[in-house]
């Protein structure tokens, strides 16, 4: 069921739902009609990641705050409440427009008009704040207009955001303010915003409607900022030299940076507005002013090196019970065609790379990281100053790429190949293949560390030629080079350790118990060490946090959280990054791998299967419905488990190093997968059931070339795809060796339709989905262009997915033509895409998948200017 149409089931009992009014970063807004009262309402709508950062719970209790705001200037409130998960509240249908709607129309109102408005907004914002509410929100949008007459609405929604706790609020990406009328203590991540930071607003508002525009504009985000922090705003009366003196004075005393300098109530600042008595008007002084600005010039700096996009307000949660102000924080966003791609497909290994599938300039001016194109990924450039981007030519099928300390190259991975590729694009060089790292890192211009062979082997690679020198090591899955120590910094299995690739010397990182010996190891993974004598790392839970490290006895201090909830993989790979300016670059998240299995139907929402959630990598349902085989990621191999539906029960019943697509025979008694150990990659068949070890059906020496079974549809025979290719093979099982037949080139993922007439594909890049009879011959049909994973729900109708939605498509058996268009089928934001197919039939008309904590993608990655200062004072502070 659409978004919309859940809406009107769960408000039906009180409300007819109509259209939709408007929609802002933290609310949509529809018409509807009270059932019980006959009249016109505007029900406001959480958005839903917002909803479940709040929670129904304190969500109520805040609305409950402000219900009681009665004043003639405040939008009152009719009702509020939770549905079906949404969360909401009533209020009047405002026959008028908003601020924002005039000032779009006159762009400067009368010098009369915009002080009424001022004051009786001001009027509204005392009676509140002398009631313990801060709107937190004052901007155009928000103040209606209705005969006249201006109507504050909106409180409420930041109030009980920002007290649903600072890190959590980030999770969802959106801000507490708006740019142009934010405050800089509000800017600068303070918890305890007071009446004054409204009265700046306000004083933006004003501001805007006397001259047309807010006191500070830039081209992003982050340069509104640093002209908050840093620049006076310009006086009104040299713009509008109609504008009396002592509303001038009004405004800009309202626009003061420091607190203390402005008016302490919005009473105050009316009265000002109103020429009122001079004694409420502080006395703005310019030598103070300029005083004051310097420490905002410092500020500046550091901004420079920041991102566009939204200007959240983080939080900064020490172990330590003292109070910190929060540090400035910046989203750069992208849009929904260029997001972070984590989906499982970028990986390179049956493990996962050890990089970060984003990689930072050393100067911190721009990202690279892969976007999802069809079923593979694009790497794309994302300018931090400016906001542009673009895909960069030569990187089709790229991910984990990292930036060389110049920033004129990047090395990228695809499918167990290292290539290189000038950062502005171009034909990509080849370095290496078949070596599917863990760890790939520029240790200088021209020079690589290469960890793999499942971490047992490091290389050096020269950029240049793509020579490499390899030596046996000590097991390391995540390597840092340090270059003073000449020792890699190892990160595996949560633990930390320093290893020597000369001697093999290996000392693991500890904790220093309070008695001066050592204690436990120091539990974490992607450590990383800042200027020798800090350690940074990320806990098992995802936070990111730092410990004083001492070098020569590789023990660490009190450690302290920076920041939570940082994405990472299943080998402990964190998305984050540390430019040489000391900003952090991050995406939120949790463990991404942790995943759980899930069934649809048509026009249904998703609904988990007797499965403990675990990190999912391939799977396949029986034909009876009943059994389930799972490949799972463990820390150093992979399992293939079979799941009883009836009991929830379980077994493993392989393991390898990987395990690769497992397909239930049509009787539903034996399981054809393909396992690979080392070199050796061979195709087996078995009995889960049974205690006979599978049979061999096919071997080869040359590693990762065994073709991965894709269908078994036909009794005795299943298809194949050669790993990496568009090559499918069939096997007909009748046959001691069994003998693998050239099917098709220029197709991948085939699958038979049930009653083995036609056969489905996906061709031209992973782009198309077609269809052919079976055995396939000359003649194609295309169902869908920018579509993946054709399965087949019965004989005639065909599912196929785009993004997050699946479509249904109707085909004539004999000629393969489309019975009318494909429609709508259903769609899970949270499905999470997986190597090979991601969804499988369920033999009645549904489909499984496995569904993520974290959606497969991001539209943002979070900036921490001057971000590795503030670390070092607060691990300084918290080992005094």
């Amino acid at each position: 069921m659409a978004l919309p149409d859940r809406l009107a089931s769960a408000l039906s009992h009180s409300y007819r739902l109509g259209r939709e009014l408007g929609a802002g970063g933290m609310a949509t807004v529809y018409l509807a009609e009270d059932l019980t009262h006959h009249r016109q309402v505007a029900i406001k709508v959480l958005r839903p990641e917002l909803a479940a950062v709040i929670g129904a719970e304190r969500f109520l209790a805040e609305i409950r705050t402000t219900a009681n705001l009665q004043h003639p200037h405040i939008l009152p409130l009719f009702d509020s409440g939770a549905a079906d998960n949404f969360l909401f509240y009533v209020m009047p249908f405002v026959e008028g427009e908003s601020l924002r709607d005039r000032l779009n129309r006159e762009k400067q109102l009368p010098i009369g008009d915009a002080v009424r408005i001022a004051t009786e907004v001001a009027g509204a914002l005392d009676y509140a704040h002398r009631h313990g509410v801060i709107h937190r929100d004052i901007k155009p949008e928000n103040i209606l207009l209705h005969d006249g007459r201006a109507l504050v609405a909106d409180f409420g929604i930041a109030l009980a955001a920002s007290k649903a706790g600072g890190s959590r609020m980030t999770e969802t990406g959106m801000s507490l303010g708006t740019p142009h009328y934010m405050s800089p203590e509000q800017a600068m991540g303070e918890r305890e915003i007071t009446a004054r930071s409204d009265v700046y607003a306000l004083g933006c508002v004003t501001y805007e409607m006397l001259l047309g525009e807010p006191p500070f504009t830039g081209p992003t985000a982050q340069a509104i900022v640093a002209k908050v922090m840093t620049e006076k705003p310009a006086s009104l009366t040299a713009r509008r030299d109609r504008i009396p003196p002592p509303i001038d004075d009004a405004v800009l005393t309202a626009l003061e940076k420091l607190p203390a300098d402005r008016f302490a109530t919005a009473a105050e600042f009316a009265a000002a507005l109103a020429g009122g008595n001079a004694s409420t008007t502080p006395t703005r002084s310019a030598p103070a002013a300029t005083a004051s600005a310097a420490p905002w010039r410092a500020i500046s700096a550091l901004l420079a090196a920041a991102c566009t996009a939204a200007v959240l307000v983080a939080a900064w949660a020490l172990t330590r019970t003292r109070s910190v102000p929060g540090p400035l924080v910046f989203d750069a966003a992208m849009p929904d065609t260029a997001a972070i791609s984590f989906a499982a497909s970028t990986n390179t290994t049956p493990f996962g790379t050890g990089n970060t599938n984003f990689t930072l300039s050393r100067d911190g001016r721009f990202a690279v990281y892969p976007v999802a194109r069809g079923d593979s990924t694009v790497l794309w450039y994302r300018d931090l100053n400016d906001g542009t981007g673009h895909a960069i030519a030569g990187t089709a099928g790229g991910g984990a790429p990292r930036i060389s300390p110049d920033g004129k190259r990047i090395v990228f991975v695809v499918a167990g190949k290292v290539m290189i590729v000038a950062t502005g694009g171009g034909e990509a060089r080849r370095l290496v293949e078949d070596l599917a790292p863990l760890t790939l890192e520029w240790v200088s211009p021209t020079r690589l560390m290469m960890i793999y062979s499942q971490g047992y082997q490091l290389s050096w690679l020269d950029a240049e030629g793509g020579a490499s020198k390899s030596t046996i090591i000590p097991r390391c899955i995540l390597g840092r080079w340090l270059e003073a120590e000449k020792l890699i910094l190892c990160s595996q299995n949560e633990t930390g350790s320093l290893l020597n690739p000369v001697s093999g010397q290996q000392w693991t990182i500890r904790k220093q118990a309070e008695a001066g010996s050592g204690g436990g190891a120091l539990p974490g993974t992607a450590f990383q060490l800042i200027d020798g004598r800090y350690l940074i790392y990320l806990s098992p839970d995802g936070d990111l946090r730092a410990a004083p490290y001492e070098p020569k006895t590789h023990l660490v201090g009190r450690s302290v959280t920076l920041v939570n909830g940082v994405r990472r993989n299943l080998v402990g790979s964190g998305q984050f990054d540390v430019s040489r300016t000391g900003m952090l670059a991050y995406v939120s998240g949790g463990n991404s791998q942790i995943r759980r299995m899930v069934m649809l139907r048509a026009g249904g929402v998703p609904t988990p299967l007797r499965v403990e959630p675990a990190p999912f990598l391939r799977f396949d349902l029986s034909p009876d419905r009943r059994w389930l085989a799972t490949v799972i990621q463990a820390t150093d191999h992979q399992e293939l488990r079979i799941h009883d539906l009836r009991d929830g029960q379980s077994f493993t019943w392989l393991q390898a190093e990987s395990v690769r697509h497992p397909l239930w025979s049509p009787d539903g008694k034996q399981i054809v997968t393909s396992v690979q150990s080392g070199t050796r990659s061979s195709i087996v068949l078995g009995t889960p059931f049974s205690t006979r070890a599978p049979d061999t059906l096919y071997t080869t020496e040359s590693i990762g070339r065994a073709p991965d079974p894709i269908d078994f549809t036909i009794p005795g025979v299943v298809l194949a795809n050669h790993l990496g290719t568009s090559v499918t093979v069939r096997l007909d099982l009748s046959t001691r060796p069994v003998r693998l037949d050239t099917l098709t080139t220029g197709a991948v993922f085939a699958s038979i339709s049930p009653d083995g007439r036609r056969m489905a594909f996906m061709s031209g890049l992973y782009e198309r989905v077609m269809t052919s009879p079976y055995p396939p011959g000359n003649s194609q049909t295309q169902v869908a262009f920018g579509a993946v994973e054709p399965i087949w729900l019965s004989p005639t109708e065909l599912l196929y997915r785009s993004g997050v939605s699946w479509y249904l498509a109707r085909v004539n058996t004999l000629t393969g033509e489309l019975d009318g268009t494909p429609t709508f089928w259903g769609r899970d934001v949270l499905f999470a895409d997986t190597p090979g197919w991601s969804n499988r039939a369920t033999h009645d008309g549904g489909i499984i998948y496995v569904q993520g904590s974290d959606p497969d993608h991001a539209n943002s990655i979070r900036l921490i200017p001057n971000w590795v200062a503030q670390m070092k004072r607060a691990v300084d502070e918290a080992n005094k």
